[in-house]
């Protein structure tokens, strides 16, 4: 009783009270039914309806969401009690009930929200304002450790939300003496983000003490300072508008960084490296996000520039046939592609292995920066290697995407893009289909092949005459390496020098 009359005490509240408890007849005699229910008593009716309309029908109390409507018996919504007062306890030392239990909105019920319910743990009035306010800048800073990680507070390279919008996290305090707030984002992805790294959880809950104690830097300080009188605030997802209109990079400012849209699937998978939501994700390595996809470095890259393309959304079909991703995925080929012509006097060598294994997949696309004018060499090696392997690739001479020229890819497929000599956007297309067998007319023999796991990097490394590079694992680098080649790489998109 004294948790729900202190969380409603500020709107007016003078009292709270629970109907009498019904009587069943138990395996031991009459048993207490404790009610589900109780009464606020209010001075005036004014603030009853104060209270109604700033709490939208909804109040958290001790974890606990809780139903706020108009009481319709006369011994509730006429009674009046006089302030200070407190209903006694029940007959026979009852205790009252908690209040009615009900599940939360979840992630996947917000899924078009871009606004997170917040209640501190305190209940000094003076304090909300500064306290809220706190954990706004704490909820954006998270962000935007999220996307610099290894990035120092101080560093000229580090993207804040003053130069970036989809960063930036605004606050509505509905009364200054509640001690709840709900935080508004510029997408649901940037919400999701934050929650997932506060809590550990999609859904919300109560925010780690251990991210408490790092604590948050004062807008335009390097150096953060402990929040840790706020342990116990909650986060969960509120009912709110869709995500603002609005261009996410105003001023043409774009720093690889673009929240729109986006939404880490509730069912992805927790050990997966490539789900953004997933704890094993390293981050250190992203170098761009996108609305359906992000581009970010491998683990053991073949060079300084080599790039995967990952879908946000875990799923084993094929990136390039996958109609909601693919455009996008093309769009980010090309950008790609040019930036390797102009910037590094490259060719890309792009290819895309959509075939299960035993631990599960995570479709991406694998572009890497390769000599000028190598592609003739790559497409003879490729082909060999493949014939060696027991399977034969096709040339693909249709115009038409891999989603265009099947219905069904479900089997798996290798797919393949050979740089023509001159660079640019121009190539040669190849595919295999998982199941297929050779022809007759080739060293496949008729049966059916198997794609090698690194089959792209084997190819590469009988072309570049290194066998280490065919094993990303004896590429590996240390993460202070990752995070510098990260960073290089960023920049080099945005075009922008040491």
């Amino acid at each position: 009783m004294d948790a729900i009359m202190d969380a409603f005490r500020p709107f007016g509240c003078v009292g709270v009270r629970f109907p009498k408890p019904k009587m069943n007849m138990g395996h031991y005699g009459q048993q207490a039914s404790p009610p589900s229910y109780a009464f606020l008593d209010f001075t005036t009716h004014e603030e009853a309806s104060q209270c109604l309309a700033d709490l939208k029908g909804e109040a958290i109390v001790r974890n606990v969401m809780l139903t706020l409507k108009w009481s319709s018996s006369p011994g509730g919504a006429n009674r009046r009690m006089p302030p200070n007062t407190m209903q006694p306890p029940f007959n026979g030392g009852i205790p009252p009930p908690p209040p009615p239990r009900r599940n939360r909105l979840t992630e996947a019920e917000a899924a078009d929200s871009t606004t997170l319910f917040l209640r501190l743990p305190t209940t000094d009035a003076s304090t909300f304002p500064a306290d809220l306010e706190t954990v706004r800048l704490f909820a954006q800073t998270t962000m935007e450790d999220e996307l610099n990680i290894g990035v120092p507070m101080d560093s000229p390279d580090r993207v804040t939300a003053a130069d970036e919008p989809a960063l930036r996290v605004t606050l509505r305090h509905p009364n200054e003496q509640t001690n709840y707030g709900f935080l508004e984002f510029a997408s649901h992805a940037a919400a999701l983000t934050t929650m997932v790294s506060l809590t550990g959880f999609d859904d919300g809950g109560v925010v780690s003490d251990d991210k408490l104690a790092v604590g948050v830097a004062a807008e335009g300080d390097s150096t953060k300072k402990p929040i840790s009188h706020l342990q116990g605030v909650t986060l969960y997802w509120a009912k709110g508008s869709s995500q603002p209109k609005g261009d996410n990079n105003a001023n043409g400012k774009n720093h690889g960084l673009s929240f729109n849209k986006q939404h880490f699937p509730p069912d992805s998978r927790t050990d997966c490296w490539f789900c953004l939501a997933s704890p094993s994700c390293e981050k250190h390595l992203i170098v761009a996000v996108r609305e359906e996809c992000y581009v970010a470095m491998p683990k053991g890259a073949v060079n300084d520039f080599h790039a995967l393309i990952v879908p946000v959304e875990h799923g084993g079909d094929g990136a390039l046939v996958n109609k909601k991703v693919a455009p996008e995925m093309d769009d980010v080929k090309s950008q790609l592609r040019m930036h390797a012509k102009t910037v590094l006097q490259k060719d890309l060598f792009v290819f895309e292995r959509c075939i299960q294994t035993k631990g599960g997949y995570h479709t991406h696309i694998q572009c890497i920066p390769v000599e000028a004018d190598s592609g003739p060499a790559l497409q003879s090696k490729m082909l060999e290697m493949a014939i060696r392997c027991g399977f034969q690739l096709k040339e693909i001479t249709s115009d038409l995407g891999l989603n265009a020229l099947e219905d069904d890819w479900s089997g798996g497929y290798f797919y393949a893009e050979i740089p023509l000599p001159g660079g640019g956007n121009e190539f040669r297309r190849f595919i295999y289909r998982a199941g297929d067998v050779g022809d007759g007319n080739n060293n496949c023999g008729g049966r059916k092949g198997t794609v090698p796991l690194q089959f792209g990097r084997e190819v590469l490394a009988e072309v570049m005459g290194n066998p280490d590079i065919a094993q990303w694992k004896a590429c590996v680098v240390s993460q202070q390496k990752e995070e510098e080649m990260t960073i290089a790489f960023r920049n080099s998109l945005k075009g922008k020098t040491e």
